[in-house]
């Protein structure tokens, strides 16, 4: 059984390359597995013997895949800070010099309070998406991955992030501090 696999491999690499219909000196196996020349008994070996086959196959597989992206995206969508809704907690949570950690539209996010100002930032780093730490004697975010380095304000210090980190608008509002905007 074995050396029939082989056979039959060869007279089908064989036709192939020369783009012959059979090959005439190699025996290939018929549709019983019996060793055959007979051009009416041959079966076709390889479902990929012609270029337009392997074409359609490989356009099948790109017009699959882009099919499986959009659907993917109609069924899992991904939630934006512009549709995400406001976070809200006591300003008597967050002290002056403070931080709190919150999830915003489903990122997290450090909210910082100075003495002049209420600030939110996104914790993903804009070079790959890790999540990135509040380093407080530092006054920084770290992110451990390529060694990236944003300042208090979210803005690249070192390494390799293109863009600085992502704020969100915060208000103070009768003691309460809310991070994101009233759709």
């Amino acid at each position: 059984m074995r050396w029939n696999l082989i056979w039959r491999l060869v007279a089908e690499t064989f036709r192939v390359f020369n783009g012959a219909e059979t090959c005439c000196f190699l025996a290939v196996t018929n549709d019983k597995g019996q060793m055959t020349n007979d051009k009416s008994t041959i079966q076709k070996t390889s479902a990929l013997a012609s270029r337009r086959q392997l074409l359609q196959l490989g356009l099948a597989a790109v017009g699959a895949a882009w099919a499986g992206t959009i659907l993917q995206l109609n069924l899992f969508p991904q939630a934006s800070a512009e549709e995400a809704k406001p976070v809200e907690f006591a300003l008597s949570e967050l002290p002056v010099g403070g931080t709190k950690q919150i999830t915003y539209g489903g990122i997290p996010t450090l909210v910082l309070r100075t003495a002049e100002s209420i600030k939110a930032y996104s914790l993903v780093c804009t070079h790959l998406g890790c999540i990135v730490e509040w380093q407080p004697g530092n006054k920084e975010f770290y992110c451990a991955c390529h060694d990236g380095r944003f300042d208090q304000f979210g803005e690249v210090v070192a390494g390799p992030p293109p863009v600085p980190l992502e704020q969100f608008p915060v208000r103070e509002e009768n003691g309460k501090v809310i991070v994101g905007e009233l759709v």
